[in-house]
């Protein structure tokens, strides 16, 4: 029997870039692609029915000693990324002391980093609460709801009001990080299972994830243009967002990346998540990065 190597794909417009004609590329290899959001794709991983996604960049810390990250792929922003977005009856995060904030259900390392901010950057101790996206609900029953994702975009380019309260304040979380840290925030990065590295390395994945990004970088608007239906938004929005991301993980992204790790992992040790490259092998994600010591 031949052995499936199994690729997760975010169910989000902000990876499509990166997948642009895979399928494609890989169309002669016994690879088979499963969706799905942030966590449903981390539990996957961690479960061993997919081999290779982008998963939560937090859980890709959790996960060190079983997966390796793919260097030069990822999700990033330096400031607004505007689809992860705390929504607010309180016109300042500052004003959330002892109330309820709902956490999406899709996300992981976003929870994390509302909870960083929330402690370190606005000083207040909120009550948390884990809800499915939907904002009209979590917002009758919570002072503050995180969103992620689409729905985010959705919300976040329509600022509707809510039926009997009016319209929410919004705080983009990339930019809450920027102003404290002065660095980029990732949100996602490529990780494949130890064990499955060899099978990766014997398709080629690897080289395909790289001419796909090349390829969809150069095609964003035509991505754009085809995502725009399902989302019911105008082509130049979804073109603005896509060109606003990061998606290589460089050297400022690490240091961003590493700033939120020491502080969202106590205990956590630099060397111990590690990236694989076909023609590197292993070697650590955080060699020659230094953190923002002013937000330790």
């Amino acid at each position: 029997m031949t052995h499936l190597l199994t690729i997760g794909i975010i169910d989000y417009l902000n990876v499509e870039p990166l997948y642009y004609r895979l399928q494609e590329r890989l169309a002669d290899k016994p690879v088979a692609f499963r969706r799905g959001v942030p966590t449903e794709l981390n539990r996957a991983l961690l479960a061993g029915k997919i081999d290779l996604a982008p998963i939560s960049a937090i859980v890709a810390a959790q996960m060190a000693d079983r997966v390796a990250i793919l260097p030069d792929l990822s999700i990033a922003t330096i400031g607004a990324v505007k689809t992860v977005l705390l929504f607010s009856w309180m016109a300042d995060p500052r004003e959330l002391d002892d109330v309820r904030i709902a956490l999406s259900d899709e996300s992981a390392t976003s929870v994390e980093l509302v909870k960083i901010l929330a402690e370190h950057f606005w000083r207040v101790r909120p009550r948390y609460v884990v809800a499915a996206q939907n904002l009209e609900q979590m917002l009758r029953r919570s002072a503050a709801a995180l969103l992620i994702g689409d729905d985010a975009l959705v919300e976040s380019a329509h600022r509707r009001s809510i039926p009997g309260r009016g319209q929410p304040y919004a705080f983009d979380l990339g930019d809450e990080w920027l102003k404290w840290t002065g660095l980029p925030f990732v949100f996602a990065l490529w990780a494949a299972r130890r064990d499955a590295l060899p099978f990766v390395n014997e398709l080629g994945v690897v080289s395909a994830l790289y001419e796909s990004k090349r390829d969809g970088l150069a095609h964003i608007p035509e991505i754009a243009r085809a995502y725009a239906p399902r989302l019911g938004l105008p082509t130049g929005v979804l073109t603005k967002y896509l060109r606003d991301l990061r998606y290589d993980l460089n050297p400022r992204d690490r240091a961003g990346l590493l700033t939120y790790f020491l502080l969202a992992l106590p205990g956590f040790q630099p060397g111990q998540l590690q990236c694989w490259h076909p023609n590197r092998g292993m070697y650590g994600v955080f060699e020659g990065i230094e953190p923002a010591q002013a937000a330790l």
